[in-house]
């Protein structure tokens, strides 16, 4: 799909669309009607929710990623796991700051700049564009991981973690 961009026409990926949509089914499925219930629930509900989370992003990475082995090679496939576990780190993040229902729009937000600002006005890919960036580059994989710690930070600091650290913090 060819896109106006900001120092010409840039290429939005649909692999890359659907990467995004990868990551935030797999973290949106916590989503429950009965989140309110499930916010006063215990340890052992805690733990089975991290294990799905977990084993959903891992699933949605390991499919996104097999099926773009297949068809585009090795190269292009840990081009794709990054870019899903990357936006899997974002949902989760979303998640948690604007509820599981709307662990979409933090992933959503970022396909404008990625697709419209990712290359400067020599067309040269910028660092942070990490849906194209070479398999190997160290900028993208560091921007992963700092996705991903968002994402579990987001996860850990529950409200009862977050009103205890602000507690001590008082005191």
């Amino acid at each position: 799909m060819t896109l106006p961009g900001a120092y010409g026409d840039s290429t939005l990926q649909l692999r890359m669309v659907v990467a995004v949509a990868w990551a935030v089914l797999a973290a949106g499925s916590l989503h429950s009607t009965m989140g309110g219930w499930e916010a006063a629930a215990g340890s052992r509900l805690r733990q089975v929710e991290r294990t799905h989370l977990v084993a959903a992003g891992s699933l949605a990475a390991v499919l996104a990623g097999s099926v773009e082995l297949a068809v585009a090679g090795t190269g292009s496939a840990v081009v794709l796991v990054r870019a899903v576990l990357t936006w899997w780190g974002l949902a989760v993040l979303s998640g948690r700051v604007l509820g599981r229902p709307q662990s979409w729009v933090l992933p959503a937000l970022t396909l404008f700049p990625l697709s419209y600002l990712g290359w400067d006005t020599g067309g040269a890919l910028r660092w942070w564009n990490w849906p194209w960036a070479s398999p190997g580059s160290v900028p993208c994989w560091t921007l992963t991981t700092g996705c991903l710690a968002l994402g579990a930070l987001a996860w850990l600091l529950t409200p009862r973690r977050w009103r205890a650290l602000a507690a001590r913090g008082r005191r």
